[in-house]
Formats: C-alpha cells, sequence, structure tokens
C-alpha cells in the first residue's frame, strides 16, 4: 500500500456519508409513515425492529467515523477533541455538533433497545430529540464535509434534506392540525391486526386470499 494514501481520511469520509444516509433512511420513514395517504405503504418499514436495526447501523458508522479521525494525519484530533464538545481549535462549533450527535444517537439508540423497560412517555419525548439530531448532523455535514463543499454530491444532500424537511414541515403542522380537530394521529408500530386490516381493504387481495398468502406477500 501506498504510504502516501490518507487511509484514514478516507474512512473518515466514507463512514461519514453512510451514517447520515442511514440516519435519513431513519428518518425519511418515520415521518412519511405518519402522513395521510402514505403511511399504509411503509406499514412495515417502521416497525420498531426496523427502526432499532437502522438506528443502530447508522450509530456503528458514526463510531468509525470519530475514531478514524484519531489516525486522520490532514487534520490532528485527539480524544478530547472528539469526544468533548467545544474542545477542539478547529472549527469548535461544527465539531462540537458532531460530538453531541454521537451522544443524542446514543440515547436514542439505548432508549429505543430499552423500550419495553421506560415508560411510554419517557421514550416519545427522548424520540424528540431526533430533530436536534437531525438538524445537527446536517450543519455539520454541510459544514465539515469534504465532498459536500462543492459538485452533484451536493445538490443531492441539499435537495434531498431539503424534500425530508417539507416533509417534516408538513408533518408537523398536521400533527397540529388533527390534534386541534381532535383526530387520532394514526402512527403506532404496526401490530398484526394493521396487517389483517390492510388485507380486508385491498381489493387486489380480496377475501380468496388466505392469512398464510397475505403473511408471506408482505
Amino acid at each position: 500500500m501506498n504510504a502516501e494514501i490518507p487511509w484514514g481520511w478516507y474512512i473518515v469520509r466514507a463512514s461519514a456519508l453512510i451514517a447520515f444516509l442511514l440516519l435519513y433512511v431513519s428518518v425519511f420513514f418515520g415521518t412519511v409513515s405518519c402522513l395521510p395517504g402514505i403511511g399504509r405503504f411503509f406499514l412495515r418499514l417502521r416497525s420498531l425492529r426496523f427502526h432499532c436495526w437502522i438506528s443502530l447501523q447508522a450509530l456503528i458508522f458514526v463510531l468509525i467515523h470519530s475514531l478514524s479521525l484519531l489516525f486522520d494525519k490532514v487534520i490532528p484530533f485527539g480524544w478530547p477533541d472528539v469526544f468533548i464538545p467545544f474542545h477542539s481549535s478547529y472549527k469548535p462549533l461544527f465539531v462540537a455538533l458532531g460530538t453531541i450527535s454521537l451522544y443524542i444517537m446514543i440515547i436514542l439508540v439505548v432508549s429505543s433497545y430499552a423500550r419495553k423497560y421506560i415508560s411510554q412517555k419517557l421514550w416519545r419525548t427522548l424520540h424528540f430529540l431526533n430533530i436536534a439530531l437531525y438538524i445537527f448532523s446536517i450543519i455539520h455535514a454541510l459544514y465539515l464535509g469534504t465532498d459536500l463543499k462543492n459538485g452533484a454530491l451536493r445538490e443531492i444532500f441539499i435537495w434531498a434534506n431539503g424534500i425530508l424537511i417539507l416533509l417534516l414541515a408538513y408533518n408537523m403542522f398536521y400533527r397540529i392540525w388533527s390534534k386541534v380537530n381532535q383526530r387520532e394521529v394514526v402512527c403506532e408500530i404496526p401490530t398484526p391486526k394493521s396487517y389483517e386490516d390492510i388485507r380486508q381493504s385491498d381489493p387486489a387481495g380480496g377475501s380468496q386470499r388466505g392469512n398464510q398468502n397475505f403473511r408471506r406477500r408482505i
């Protein structure tokens, strides 16, 4: 291997992109599954198991991203720079947002896997940290991401996140409108009955299909 190749820098960049992509997928499905007329198509993908798995993978790549900074020779980072907010002398605000995002992700992943051991109210309160995590991650990526400085990847990043932000805003207004009009927002973890309700209302399936065939199809 060529000693001049900054392998640590490549790992930093690649792990950051993969981590954000996984975070984007998690937030996207969590958002659209609550919207009217759309949620039923994402019923299976908004299961707790799916969210826990996606979030855990994102956290793993964030940890890889953080640890690989310690081996980067382009911009030297020490342990305190990576894991203590505002300690780094290199763009301290934007680096700190990345560090804070890491700790928020740890809280969210741990609370999701421990959901049956904590109250529903506490879990829902902690779940709102997703919004801060997403915003902090966008700012951190835009101002520190080497691959997002210019070019097609930056355009894709901006447009994709712009669309998701609009969906988040629509989701928020829909929740407020539903609460004002005392309508229930269906955004819960799917149950076997949820799949059965879809089967009953599916004109393509009809009553001719048995429960076993439907389970295989979804």
